[in-house]
């Protein structure tokens, strides 16, 4: 990934700097020599971004436009590139985009409020390092100052070198505030709210809303119509919803990876539909100019927990400790099984999590592993949880192998049953722990061909509440068994490294079975 992240950070600039921020995903055709037949086109691929899409900002000088993603890279097509944050460690993600009114800069502003100006976009201050009562989502430029308003998931607005209005702040919502717009004067805006209600400040004229009407998704933006000063608002699963605007089509109905995130009117009257996928749709006579690939578990976290130690046979004053597992005193940690030939367990976990980290940071996500060298003793199973929880991580795995009785065979998921303890209480991570435990239980069998067990568990699934590493979770998590070392069938598939990277495989597939599912719109 360390490529590819180079390559989201320069790409744009280097297409800038050549004129050409606007071929990606364009077919060019190279020139033979004199009186020879030119070459077969060649197919420009897309760049790509390592961070989910948040927003996009038409540059109004040369209707080309600009992707913005969650990590503050900036995607230019048939517009300027002028900068990012792109490789740039920052305190909270990028959240939105919003151009200068003549197409000469932009500004991305962050959940905290924090802004970052780039071409002739002028900073005129931001809520970074203040308190805030809510994240902010989203910012519009005032076209008559030159300056900006953010807005906070509770509707309050923060004014810089530009009028205050009002706002929402204060006022109890059915739903948070999902973003704003601002009428072509600037005399007013108008805030969203994800249940489709408007909210409308200064001259901004309220035509209508989605308030009240039950959804099949949540609105995530919404866009003025400049020719008739009506809006548009976009709902997360391509549902456009107009209100005194033209009509030109959604997209409804159709399958998207991730969620709809924004949309931009162009001169027109048509108008442009932006996933977090990357995607671009345009409608009317919005021109799609190029868009990006984003990797399917881009911005997302993996823990993988690789069960036991290496050093941990060697140090039982250590990994005997009793630990608070959830109600329950449970040992630190233990030093695993072993196949009759000497493979450990140990060393098993280790290079089956190894395997998977990389192929889940294939696949874009960010790893998180409890422990990285197989030589070291523990962390205790309290701690194996608590680095997946602060991490945030949006699926864990503790991955082992089975001591079972000889004459038994197969892998095992052991999920968490609901736990509230004096330190714990993993109620709300049980159901999509579950379903993790389906995905990750079907795609193992799928790849692996190793059978469910047939001496623990039913259907290959055990649901405990035993286990300190699940009950101390708040993310959710499963432990897999992939397979019964004391076996001779199984414990020879154990040994064999192709089949650790079958059961590496089977892994990452059922992860991402669940989180791509969590990150598709309803």
């Amino acid at each position: 990934m360390t490529g590819r992240a180079v390559l989201r950070g320069l790409l744009g600039a280097s297409l800038a700097l050549a004129g050409l921020t606007g071929l990606a995903g364009l077919t060019i055709g190279r020139p033979g020599p004199v009186g020879a037949a030119a070459s077969p086109p060649v197919s420009v691929a897309p760049p790509v971004s390592v961070a989910p899409l948040v927003g996009v900002a038409a540059d109004n000088a040369t209707g080309g436009y600009w992707l913005a993603a969650s990590n503050g890279a900036v995607f230019a097509f048939d517009a300027p590139f002028y900068g990012s944050m792109g490789g740039t460690p920052l305190n909270r993600p990028v959240v939105g985009i919003a151009a200068t009114p003549g197409g000469g800069g932009y500004w991305l502003v962050a959940a905290d409020g924090g802004i970052f100006a780039f071409g002739d976009a002028r900073f005129s201050g931001s809520m970074g390092a203040s308190q805030l009562d809510q994240p902010v989502v989203g910012m519009v430029a005032d076209p008559a100052t030159g300056g900006y308003w953010e807005v906070a998931a509770d509707g309050g607005i923060f004014a810089f070198d530009a009028p205050f209005h009002g706002s929402m702040g204060g006022t109890r919502l059915n739903q948070p505030v999902v973003g704003m717009a601002a009428t072509p004067d600037g005399g007013g805006y108008w805030l969203v709210a994800a249940d489709g209600g408007i909210f409308a400040f200064g001259d901004a004229v309220f035509r209508g809303s989605m308030g009240g009407t039950p959804l099949v998704a949540p609105v995530t933006a919404m866009a003025t119509d400049p020719a008739t000063g009506g809006y548009r608002l976009v709902a997360a699963d391509g549902g456009l919803f107009s209100f005194d605007a033209p009509f030109a089509g959604s997209a409804a109905g159709q399958p998207l990876a991730r969620a709809m995130v924004a949309v931009v009117p162009a001169s027109g009257g048509g108008y442009l539909l932006v996933d977090g996928d990357g995607s671009v749709r345009a409608y009317g006579d919005a021109v799609d100019q190029g868009a990006v690939t984003v990797p399917p578990l881009a911005g997302l976290v993996v823990a993988l927990d690789p069960g036991h130690d290496g050093g941990n046979g060697n140090a039982p004053q250590i990994i005997d400790q009793l630990e608070n597992s959830g109600g329950f005193l449970e040992a630190c940690d233990t030093a695993g099984t072993e196949t009759a030939d000497g493979y450990t367990e140990h060393a098993f976990n280790f290079d089956v999590a190894t395997r998977a980290a990389a192929l889940l940071r294939a696949a874009g996500a960010t790893v998180v592993l409890t422990r990285t060298t197989d030589t070291g003793v523990g962390p205790c199973v309290d701690q194996r949880a608590a680095i997946a929880n602060d991490a945030h991580a949006a699926a864990a795995i503790s991955i082992h192998a089975d001591g079972g009785p000889p004459t038994g065979r197969g892998f095992t998921i052991d999920t968490p049953a609901p736990v509230v303890s004096s330190i714990s209480d993993n109620t709300a991570i049980v159901g999509p722990s579950g379903q993790l435990g389906v995905d990750v239980r079907d795609a193992f069998a799928a790849v692996t061909g190793e059978p469910v067990s047939d001496y623990a568990g039913v259907d290959g699934i055990d649901q405990r509440s035993d286990l300190g590493g699940l009950n101390l979770s708040t993310v959710p998590k499963v432990l897999i068994e992939c397979a019964n070392m004391q076996n001779p069938v199984d414990a020879a598939l154990t040994e064999d490294p192709a089949w650790r990277q079958l059961a590496a495989q089977g892994i990452t597939a059922g992860i991402t079975d669940f989180l791509t599912a969590e990150l598709r719109p309803a």
